[in-house]
Protein backbone atom coordinates (compact mmCIF):
# COMPACT_ATOMS: atom_id res chain seq x y z
CA UNK A 1 0.00 0.00 0.00
CA UNK A 2 0.96 3.75 -0.30
CA UNK A 3 0.04 6.97 0.87
CA UNK A 4 -0.11 9.63 -2.31
CA UNK A 5 -1.86 12.90 -2.82
CA UNK A 6 -5.28 13.06 -4.54
CA UNK A 7 -6.97 15.49 -7.03
CA UNK A 8 -10.04 16.84 -6.98
CA UNK A 9 -11.30 14.26 -9.37
CA UNK A 10 -9.66 11.42 -7.56
CA UNK A 11 -10.95 12.08 -4.38
CA UNK A 12 -14.93 12.76 -5.18
CA UNK A 13 -15.45 9.99 -7.73
CA UNK A 14 -13.81 7.95 -4.78
CA UNK A 15 -16.07 9.52 -2.14
CA UNK A 16 -19.20 9.74 -4.25
CA UNK A 17 -19.06 6.64 -4.90
CA UNK A 18 -19.42 5.09 -1.23
CA UNK A 19 -22.51 3.86 -0.13
CA UNK A 20 -23.94 6.64 2.60
CA UNK A 21 -21.49 9.00 0.46
CA UNK A 22 -20.02 11.96 3.38
CA UNK A 23 -19.81 15.16 1.66
CA UNK A 24 -17.61 15.87 4.73
CA UNK A 25 -14.78 14.63 2.46
CA UNK A 26 -15.56 16.14 -0.66
CA UNK A 27 -13.12 18.59 -2.23
CA UNK A 28 -15.56 21.44 -2.37
CA UNK A 29 -16.27 20.90 1.61
CA UNK A 30 -12.21 21.23 1.93
CA UNK A 31 -12.51 24.16 -0.53
CA UNK A 32 -14.89 25.50 2.36
CA UNK A 33 -12.74 24.62 5.25
CA UNK A 34 -10.13 26.83 3.63
CA UNK A 35 -12.37 29.54 2.73
CA UNK A 36 -13.02 29.98 6.64
CA UNK A 37 -9.25 29.71 7.33
CA UNK A 38 -7.99 26.76 7.40
CA UNK A 39 -5.44 24.42 5.69
CA UNK A 40 -6.64 21.27 4.03
CA UNK A 41 -4.92 18.29 2.42
CA UNK A 42 -6.28 15.19 0.82
CA UNK A 43 -4.73 11.68 0.63
CA UNK A 44 -5.56 8.25 -0.71
CA UNK A 45 -4.39 5.28 -0.26
CA UNK A 46 -3.30 2.86 -3.24
CA UNK A 47 -3.21 -0.98 -3.67
CA UNK A 48 -1.91 -2.45 -6.74
CA UNK A 49 -2.57 1.39 -8.39
CA UNK A 50 -6.31 1.20 -7.33
CA UNK A 51 -7.67 3.24 -4.60
CA UNK A 52 -8.63 1.70 -1.45
CA UNK A 53 -9.26 4.69 0.82
CA UNK A 54 -9.16 8.42 1.30
CA UNK A 55 -9.07 11.01 3.98
CA UNK A 56 -9.86 14.66 3.78
CA UNK A 57 -7.50 16.58 6.48
CA UNK A 58 -8.03 19.78 8.00
CA UNK A 59 -5.48 21.32 10.14
CA UNK A 60 -7.36 23.38 13.12
CA UNK A 61 -4.83 25.70 15.54
CA UNK A 62 -4.40 26.06 18.49
CA UNK A 63 -2.33 28.79 20.84
CA UNK A 64 1.90 28.19 21.29
CA UNK A 65 1.76 26.98 17.20
CA UNK A 66 0.43 23.95 18.30
CA UNK A 67 -2.83 22.22 16.30
CA UNK A 68 -4.42 19.17 15.40
CA UNK A 69 -5.66 17.48 11.98
CA UNK A 70 -9.30 16.34 11.97
CA UNK A 71 -10.68 14.35 9.56
CA UNK A 72 -14.57 15.13 9.72
CA UNK A 73 -16.51 11.38 8.52
CA UNK A 74 -12.85 9.72 7.43
CA UNK A 75 -11.01 8.28 6.68
CA UNK A 76 -12.76 6.44 4.07
CA UNK A 77 -12.86 3.70 2.95
CA UNK A 78 -13.48 1.20 -0.44
CA UNK A 79 -17.07 -0.57 1.16
CA UNK A 80 -15.24 -4.26 -0.76
CA UNK A 81 -12.36 -3.83 1.44
CA UNK A 82 -12.00 -6.68 4.44
CA UNK A 83 -11.85 -5.66 7.69
CA UNK A 84 -8.21 -6.52 7.60
CA UNK A 85 -7.60 -4.25 4.73
CA UNK A 86 -9.33 -1.33 6.13
CA UNK A 87 -7.24 -1.55 9.04
CA UNK A 88 -3.94 -1.78 7.16
CA UNK A 89 -4.63 1.24 5.37
CA UNK A 90 -5.86 3.22 8.67
CA UNK A 91 -2.69 2.59 9.78
CA UNK A 92 -0.56 3.70 7.13
CA UNK A 93 -2.74 6.86 6.86
CA UNK A 94 -1.93 7.68 10.75
CA UNK A 95 1.34 6.63 10.19
CA UNK A 96 2.59 8.98 7.48
CA UNK A 97 -0.32 11.55 7.44
CA UNK A 98 1.80 13.82 10.17
CA UNK A 99 4.61 13.49 8.25
CA UNK A 100 3.05 14.65 4.96
CA UNK A 101 1.55 17.79 6.33
CA UNK A 102 4.42 19.00 8.65
CA UNK A 103 6.72 19.31 5.33
CA UNK A 104 5.50 22.59 5.31
CA UNK A 105 4.43 22.97 9.15
CA UNK A 106 3.33 26.26 10.59
CA UNK A 107 2.43 24.98 13.33
CA UNK A 108 3.09 21.39 15.10
CA UNK A 109 0.21 18.64 15.05
CA UNK A 110 -0.50 17.25 18.67
CA UNK A 111 -3.06 14.77 17.31
CA UNK A 112 -5.10 13.66 14.61
CA UNK A 113 -8.85 13.60 15.12
CA UNK A 114 -10.35 10.77 12.98
CA UNK A 115 -14.13 9.45 12.71
CA UNK A 116 -14.22 6.25 10.74
CA UNK A 117 -17.12 4.31 9.62
CA UNK A 118 -15.84 1.24 10.07
CA UNK A 119 -15.43 -0.23 13.63
CA UNK A 120 -11.87 0.00 14.64
CA UNK A 121 -9.48 -1.86 16.57
CA UNK A 122 -6.42 -0.02 18.53
CA UNK A 123 -4.17 -2.94 18.87
CA UNK A 124 -4.37 -3.57 14.92
CA UNK A 125 -3.85 0.00 13.51
CA UNK A 126 -1.24 1.58 16.07
CA UNK A 127 1.49 2.14 13.86
CA UNK A 128 4.72 -0.78 14.57
CA UNK A 129 6.90 0.69 17.61
CA UNK A 130 4.33 2.64 18.98
CA UNK A 131 4.72 3.21 22.96
CA UNK A 132 1.12 3.02 24.75
CA UNK A 133 -1.84 4.06 24.21
CA UNK A 134 -2.03 5.41 20.55
CA UNK A 135 -5.55 5.98 20.14
CA UNK A 136 -8.44 6.72 22.55
CA UNK A 137 -12.01 7.57 22.06
CA UNK A 138 -13.33 11.20 22.91
CA UNK A 139 -16.32 13.22 22.75
CA UNK A 140 -18.27 12.92 18.85
CA UNK A 141 -17.76 15.56 17.23
CA UNK A 142 -20.02 14.96 13.89
CA UNK A 143 -23.11 12.72 15.53
CA UNK A 144 -22.13 9.23 16.02
CA UNK A 145 -25.98 7.99 15.69
CA UNK A 146 -28.13 8.71 12.45
CA UNK A 147 -31.31 8.21 10.50
CA UNK A 148 -30.85 7.24 6.95
CA UNK A 149 -34.21 6.77 4.98
CA UNK A 150 -33.56 4.22 2.01
CA UNK A 151 -35.06 6.36 -1.41
CA UNK A 152 -34.78 3.27 -3.40
CA UNK A 153 -38.94 2.56 -1.91
CA UNK A 154 -41.58 3.87 -3.39
CA UNK A 155 -43.24 7.21 -2.62
CA UNK A 156 -45.93 5.49 -1.40
CA UNK A 157 -43.71 2.92 0.83
CA UNK A 158 -42.07 5.58 2.41
CA UNK A 159 -45.62 7.18 3.20
CA UNK A 160 -47.07 4.52 4.60
CA UNK A 161 -44.27 3.62 7.08
CA UNK A 162 -44.38 7.09 8.56
CA UNK A 163 -45.42 7.65 11.82
CA UNK A 164 -49.50 8.46 11.57
CA UNK A 165 -49.30 11.79 13.41
CA UNK A 166 -46.61 12.67 10.84
CA UNK A 167 -48.24 12.02 7.92
CA UNK A 168 -51.73 14.44 9.51
CA UNK A 169 -49.17 17.47 10.48
CA UNK A 170 -47.94 17.07 6.73
CA UNK A 171 -51.89 17.07 5.45
CA UNK A 172 -52.21 19.99 8.15
CA UNK A 173 -49.69 22.07 6.45
CA UNK A 174 -51.00 21.39 3.17
CA UNK A 175 -54.08 22.40 4.48
CA UNK A 176 -52.72 25.82 5.68
CA UNK A 177 -51.73 26.29 2.54
CA UNK A 178 -48.23 26.30 3.07
CA UNK A 179 -45.76 26.71 0.34
CA UNK A 180 -41.92 24.84 -0.02
CA UNK A 181 -39.76 26.24 -2.44
CA UNK A 182 -35.63 26.57 -3.10
CA UNK A 183 -34.43 30.16 -2.75
CA UNK A 184 -30.90 31.53 -3.64
CA UNK A 185 -27.78 31.10 -1.27
CA UNK A 186 -27.70 35.07 -1.14
CA UNK A 187 -31.00 35.00 0.74
CA UNK A 188 -29.75 33.38 3.18
CA UNK A 189 -30.19 36.55 5.42
CA UNK A 190 -33.81 36.56 5.14
CA UNK A 191 -33.65 32.76 7.27
CA UNK A 192 -30.92 33.85 9.75
CA UNK A 193 -33.16 35.08 11.93
CA UNK A 194 -34.93 31.64 12.26
CA UNK A 195 -31.59 30.03 13.07
CA UNK A 196 -30.93 32.55 15.96
CA UNK A 197 -34.46 31.65 17.13
CA UNK A 198 -33.90 28.13 16.78
CA UNK A 199 -30.28 27.54 18.31
CA UNK A 200 -32.04 30.10 21.78
CA UNK A 201 -34.81 27.96 21.51
CA UNK A 202 -33.57 24.53 21.34
CA UNK A 203 -29.97 25.03 22.93
CA UNK A 204 -27.54 24.40 20.67
CA UNK A 205 -24.33 26.48 19.63
CA UNK A 206 -24.49 28.25 16.18
CA UNK A 207 -21.42 29.46 14.35
CA UNK A 208 -21.05 33.14 13.03
CA UNK A 209 -23.56 33.73 10.02
CA UNK A 210 -20.63 34.23 7.78
CA UNK A 211 -19.65 30.89 8.19
CA UNK A 212 -23.13 29.24 7.08
CA UNK A 213 -23.24 32.02 4.53
CA UNK A 214 -19.50 30.58 2.70
CA UNK A 215 -20.85 27.66 3.27
CA UNK A 216 -24.07 28.14 1.02
CA UNK A 217 -21.51 28.90 -1.85
CA UNK A 218 -20.88 25.25 -1.87
CA UNK A 219 -21.96 23.72 -5.15
CA UNK A 220 -24.53 20.94 -3.46
CA UNK A 221 -25.63 22.93 -0.61
CA UNK A 222 -29.16 24.02 -1.18
CA UNK A 223 -31.26 26.49 1.08
CA UNK A 224 -34.99 25.48 1.29
CA UNK A 225 -37.95 27.08 2.82
CA UNK A 226 -41.68 26.74 3.96
CA UNK A 227 -44.03 30.19 3.26
CA UNK A 228 -47.03 31.04 4.94
CA UNK A 229 -49.55 32.01 2.73
CA UNK A 230 -48.58 35.31 3.40
CA UNK A 231 -45.55 34.69 1.92
CA UNK A 232 -43.84 34.82 5.41
CA UNK A 233 -40.57 32.27 5.87
CA UNK A 234 -42.01 30.12 8.72
CA UNK A 235 -39.38 27.37 8.35
CA UNK A 236 -35.93 26.63 6.62
CA UNK A 237 -33.58 23.68 5.64
CA UNK A 238 -29.51 24.16 4.65
CA UNK A 239 -29.36 20.61 2.90
CA UNK A 240 -26.39 19.05 0.89
CA UNK A 241 -26.49 16.68 -1.86
CA UNK A 242 -23.70 14.56 -2.77
CA UNK A 243 -22.87 11.39 -4.77
CA UNK A 244 -25.77 9.03 -3.49
CA UNK A 245 -26.79 10.93 -0.33
CA UNK A 246 -28.57 13.99 0.85
CA UNK A 247 -28.07 15.05 3.94
CA UNK A 248 -30.35 17.26 6.42
CA UNK A 249 -27.80 19.54 7.71
CA UNK A 250 -29.70 22.37 9.58
CA UNK A 251 -33.23 23.42 10.00
CA UNK A 252 -35.04 25.84 11.79
CA UNK A 253 -38.49 27.50 12.54
CA UNK A 254 -40.46 30.01 13.87
CA UNK A 255 -41.94 29.36 17.07
CA UNK A 256 -44.79 31.67 16.44
CA UNK A 257 -46.46 29.55 13.48
CA UNK A 258 -45.58 26.03 15.03
CA UNK A 259 -49.22 25.26 14.73
CA UNK A 260 -49.27 25.15 10.60
CA UNK A 261 -46.74 22.03 11.40
CA UNK A 262 -44.31 23.47 9.05
CA UNK A 263 -41.04 21.83 9.29
CA UNK A 264 -42.96 18.25 8.67
CA UNK A 265 -44.24 19.34 4.58
CA UNK A 266 -40.87 21.00 3.91
CA UNK A 267 -39.00 17.79 5.36
CA UNK A 268 -41.35 15.41 3.36
CA UNK A 269 -41.07 17.79 0.00
CA UNK A 270 -37.40 17.44 0.57
CA UNK A 271 -37.58 13.92 1.14
CA UNK A 272 -39.53 13.53 -2.76
CA UNK A 273 -37.70 16.04 -4.10
CA UNK A 274 -34.12 14.12 -3.13
CA UNK A 275 -35.95 11.27 -4.30
CA UNK A 276 -37.09 12.72 -8.03
CA UNK A 277 -33.59 13.58 -8.60
CA UNK A 278 -32.13 10.04 -8.23
CA UNK A 279 -30.66 9.91 -4.56
CA UNK A 280 -30.50 6.87 -2.58
CA UNK A 281 -30.84 7.86 0.89
CA UNK A 282 -32.00 11.09 2.91
CA UNK A 283 -29.23 11.87 6.18
CA UNK A 284 -31.27 13.02 8.48
CA UNK A 285 -27.81 13.46 10.28
CA UNK A 286 -27.93 13.17 13.68
CA UNK A 287 -30.69 11.67 16.97
CA UNK A 288 -29.89 11.03 20.34
CA UNK A 289 -28.29 7.65 21.43
CA UNK A 290 -30.38 4.70 20.42
CA UNK A 291 -33.11 3.58 23.85
CA UNK A 292 -31.05 0.41 24.32
CA UNK A 293 -27.92 2.29 24.97
CA UNK A 294 -29.32 4.61 27.86
CA UNK A 295 -29.36 3.98 31.37
CA UNK A 296 -32.73 4.25 31.87
CA UNK A 297 -36.22 5.70 30.52
CA UNK A 298 -35.75 8.75 32.07
CA UNK A 299 -31.78 9.38 30.65
CA UNK A 300 -33.65 9.25 27.43
CA UNK A 301 -36.22 11.19 27.81
CA UNK A 302 -33.47 13.96 29.52
CA UNK A 303 -31.31 13.93 25.91
CA UNK A 304 -31.31 17.45 24.63
CA UNK A 305 -32.54 15.64 20.99
CA UNK A 306 -35.09 13.74 22.68
CA UNK A 307 -37.85 16.62 20.32
CA UNK A 308 -35.73 16.59 17.29
CA UNK A 309 -34.99 12.93 17.32
CA UNK A 310 -38.87 12.31 17.78
CA UNK A 311 -39.54 14.22 14.71
CA UNK A 312 -36.78 12.60 12.97
CA UNK A 313 -38.22 9.60 13.85
CA UNK A 314 -41.91 9.86 12.97
CA UNK A 315 -40.53 9.42 8.85
CA UNK A 316 -38.97 6.31 9.44
CA UNK A 317 -35.38 5.05 8.43
CA UNK A 318 -32.57 3.05 9.16
CA UNK A 319 -30.82 3.75 12.68
CA UNK A 320 -26.81 4.02 11.48
CA UNK A 321 -24.75 3.81 14.85
CA UNK A 322 -21.26 5.38 13.66
CA UNK A 323 -18.13 3.73 15.78
CA UNK A 324 -17.58 7.54 17.64
CA UNK A 325 -14.36 9.86 17.45
CA UNK A 326 -11.04 8.85 18.03
CA UNK A 327 -7.70 10.88 18.96
CA UNK A 328 -4.24 9.47 17.46
CA UNK A 329 -2.42 11.01 19.74
CA UNK A 330 1.43 12.03 18.52
CA UNK A 331 2.29 14.54 21.49
CA UNK A 332 1.46 12.99 24.72
CA UNK A 333 2.40 15.65 27.28
CA UNK A 334 0.71 18.52 24.86
CA UNK A 335 -2.32 16.11 24.27
CA UNK A 336 -2.70 16.09 28.13
CA UNK A 337 -2.53 19.47 28.29
CA UNK A 338 -4.98 20.13 25.30
CA UNK A 339 -7.37 18.66 27.40
CA UNK A 340 -7.36 20.13 30.60
CA UNK A 341 -7.32 23.43 29.06
CA UNK A 342 -10.53 21.93 27.07
CA UNK A 343 -12.26 20.79 30.47
CA UNK A 344 -11.29 24.42 32.04
CA UNK A 345 -12.96 26.24 29.19
CA UNK A 346 -15.97 24.30 29.40
CA UNK A 347 -16.35 25.52 33.32
CA UNK A 348 -16.11 28.74 32.13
Amino acid sequence: MELKPLTQIELDNFVSFQPHAQFLQSWSWGEFQKNVGHRVWRFGVYENNRLIAGASVIEHRLPLKKSYLYSPRGPVMDNRLADEQKEEALKLILSKVRDLTIATRQSEEIFFRLEPTFELKNSKVAPSGAEGPQIIKTKPIQPKNTLILDLQKSTEELSVAMHPKTRYNIHLAEKHGVKITKIPAADFEKCWPLFLETGKRDHFNLHAKNYYQKMMELGEMELWVAENNQGAIIAANLMSFFGDTATYLHGASDYHFRNLMAPHLLQWALIQETKNRGFKYYDFHGIAPEAKKQKSKKAKNNHPWTGITRFKMGFSGEIVNYPGTFDFIYEKGWYKLYQFLRKINRLL
